[in-house]
């Protein structure tokens, strides 16, 4: 059986990025819990993954405000949790999230950039 990772349409540029990510579907009463601040651990043309010290749920659709070293103005992207896996120590995760073309503003930056 093929590893996610030799499934990809595009390849993984290992980059820690800040990442805000605010949950726009199951989101919780308190708005505190529906924002998670974590890092980037790689990036693609069409997604990133991210290193966040709670859950997300697979087919959440999420907001994502990126910064990126080099670059002055932040990324705003929609996106979806394609998956969400355990990382290997402090109970953090890695949610894996793909950015659609369709609603994204600075989508075709993006993709002219991590091409």
């Amino acid at each position: 059986m093929n590893k996610p990772e030799e499934c990809r349409k595009y390849p993984r540029l290992r980059r820690e990025e800040r990442v805000v990510i605010r949950r726009l579907e199951g989101a919780d009463d308190d708005p505190a819990q529906n924002v998670r601040y974590c890092k980037a651990v790689d990036i693609s043309p069409a997604g990133l993954q991210a290193r966040a010290k709670r859950e997300l749920r697979a087919g959440e659709s999420l907001e994502l405000v990126v910064n990126v070293e080099g670059y002055e103005n932040s990324f705003h992207l929609r996106g979806e949790t394609h998956r969400c896996r355990p990382a290997n120590e402090d109970g953090a995760c890695l949610p894996g999230i793909e950015i659609p073309d369709v609603g994204n503003s600075d989508f075709l930056y993006w993709r002219r950039i991590f091409n």
